[in-house]
């Protein structure tokens, strides 16, 4: 884990980097800081039949382990080229699994973190000197936007971030395949598409939470019942369900609701409705305790709550971070 020393060298290596860029660190008014998730599945239209959720799952299973990944992204300077503006991006990037024991949640494998320089290098065969140097002290990585606009740039900054925090995530998944006891569930915090090595880890599944923009206003799925899910929807892959955290009574069609993305069942067999049952039967128990002045507390477990809170220490909180560019004036 950083601590306040190293946190702060890593600031001062990206300011020395941009100045001898011959850049300029961004005004306060411009800093801005972006928490880049892995993208919401695509939505898809869902069976519009609802089954119960069991009261106890078929199987002796369990939810054990929780991996989730963060990535913000900063807008922190600009170099001006003779023929265009080009920003500079700062990205750190952090993804860990946490296994609960006795009600206790613990890093499972080795954290991983990552302090990014984002920008768009073509052209600037001057600096590959200034480049070379930097990245023996950290990691800098050409965006190569495929458009060149300003916006463009910034577009491609955090698709680059959110490249290596999946990256992370399939790491990860790699070192928890060695060592993970049979029957034990593992959840993701995000979707499974895309994460290499994700649909063929048996008892893997993905949580996202769903909205009625994502899912669509005249959705079925939005008619979802509390302590109901709809039916699993095998068209594509990964195959999904969707299930109502908690009660939305008074409250809007989407309120804790949630997509639910399945691997292969703890026995490495296919996903069927039985499995689906099981997951559902699970998270419907996870969802308290919860912190209601949370982000999106309805659509969140408890467990991968916190394991969330447990990025954050590994992270610069925001606020050191646009206090460290924002507030200096170059």
């Amino acid at each position: 884990m950083k601590g306040p020393f190293l946190m702060q060298n890593v600031l001062s290596l990206i300011r020395g980097f941009l100045a001898e860029m011959g850049g300029n660190l961004a005004p306060e008014a411009t800093v801005e800081e972006e928490q880049y998730h892995l993208n919401k599945a695509e939505p898809r239209i869902a069976p519009a039949n609802f089954f119960e959720i069991p009261k106890k799952p078929s199987r002796a299973m369990a939810l054990q382990l929780f991996q989730t990944g963060k990535s913000r992204t900063y807008l922190i300077g600009k170099i001006v080229t003779d023929t265009d503006v080009r920003p500079v991006h700062y990205a750190s990037v952090g993804s860990a699994i946490l296994s609960r024991t006795e009600g206790q949640l613990a890093p499972f494998t080795r954290p991983l973190t990552a302090d990014l320089i984002l920008i768009d290098l073509k052209g600037l065969d001057g600096e590959k000197e200034v480049v070379e140097r930097y990245r023996e002290g950290i990691e800098i990585i050409d965006t190569k936007p495929e458009d060149s606009g300003y916006s463009g740039r910034r577009i491609a900054a955090m698709n680059e971030a959110s490249r290596v925090q999946r990256e992370m995530m399939e790491e990860g998944l790699l070192a928890l395949s060695q060592d993970r006891e049979p029957g034990v569930v593992v959840v993701i915090e995000g979707s499974l598409e895309g994460i290499e090595g994700a649909m063929t880890t048996p008892g893997l599944i993905g949580v996202i939470p769903a909205d009625a923009e994502t899912i669509g206003q005249g959705s079925k799925v939005l008619e979802c019942p509390f302590g109901a899910r709809s039916a699993l929807d095998e068209a594509g892959s990964p195959p999904v369900f969707y299930m109502r955290l908690r009660d939305a009574a008074g409250k809007n069609p989407d309120f804790g609701l949630i997509r639910v993305e399945l691997g292969l069942n703890p026995d490495g067999g296919p996903a069927d409705e039985i499995w689906a049952s099981d997951v559902a039967n699970l998270l419907l128990a996870e969802r308290f305790p919860i912190d209601p002045t949370t982000k999106d507390w309805d659509k969140s477990i408890f467990s991968l709550l916190h394991a969330g809170r447990y990025i954050d220490t590994l992270i610069p909180p925001p606020g050191v971070v646009t206090t460290y560019f924002g507030r200096s004036r170059a």
